[in-house]
């Protein structure tokens, strides 16, 4: 049985109904979000940023990441290749 992914907080109950709508594509995502989308922790998406892994902006107090959570994997899958 397949068991359907409720949005943790606003910006992603925003992000699921834009998309639910037609919304446009996505270009930024906070560190939480992105590390959810790609599976990995926190601590490891803030080493990739140090690492110059992905890139990543400051905007006010928060940090948006800019690089797509699939381009991403596909650059690892590349790697592996």
């Amino acid at each position: 049985m397949h068991e359907r992914h409720e949005p943790r907080n606003r910006a992603e109950r925003r992000a699921a109904a834009s998309a639910a709508r037609g919304g446009s594509q996505k270009f930024g995502w906070r560190v939480g979000e992105w590390s959810r989308a790609v599976g990995c922790s926190r601590s490891s998406t803030y080493e990739l940023i140090a690492g110059k892994r992905i890139a990543s902006v400051k905007f006010g107090g928060a940090r948006i990441i800019t690089t797509h959570p699939a381009d991403f994997l596909a650059s690892l899958a590349d790697e592996a290749a």
